[in-house]
């Protein structure tokens, strides 16, 4: 669901004494990705003041739960390395909140998306996306290995001949 950069979800959710995660990722260069899940009815995922357009409180409290997380990990690297050997110095996250059917305020679907992708090119460690923006993309990766089991001759076809 969340793509090839994902090697395992791993069993352990949780590494610090505060910290229970949602879903733990293991990347391919063995560090950390959490995924820290909100509901998809989130009325005030994005609010326009003065005419601009940013994300509401909810999208907020969640990305500092994210970043409390991030934070936890990284004091905490020494032991859950030793411990687990889960490395948490590169930790990263992804933030899954909301859906554009939910949001209020005459906003669309691609002003959400557009909000979004503003707000994530200032975050070095935490991606915010909707939950239409998942099922989007794993949708697309679904086509595309499709697509290439497709183009691929079977070899036990190839072997007939």
């Amino acid at each position: 669901m969340f793509g090839g950069a994902y090697v395992a979800e791993l069993a352990r959710r949780q590494y610090t004494p505060d910290a229970i995660l949602d879903i733990p990722l293991l990347r391919g260069d063995g560090s950390l990705h959490v995924v820290e899940l909100k509901r998809a009815n989130i009325k005030d995922l994005v609010i326009r003041r003065s005419g601009h357009l940013m994300l509401g409180a909810p999208a907020h409290r969640a990305v500092s739960q994210a970043q409390n997380y991030l934070r936890a990990m990284d004091e905490n690297r020494p032991s859950i390395l030793a411990e687990h050997g889960v490395d948490t110095r590169r930790a990263s996250a992804t933030v899954v909140i909301g859906h554009p059917r939910y949001v209020t305020g005459d906003v669309t679907s691609q002003e959400i998306a557009e909000t979004l992708r503003t707000y994530n090119t200032h975050q070095a460690r935490i991606e915010v996306i909707t939950y239409e923006t998942l099922l989007d993309s794993a949708s697309r990766m679904l086509a595309l290995s499709s697509a290439r089991q497709d183009a691929d001759p079977d070899p036990d076809e190839e072997s007939a001949a």
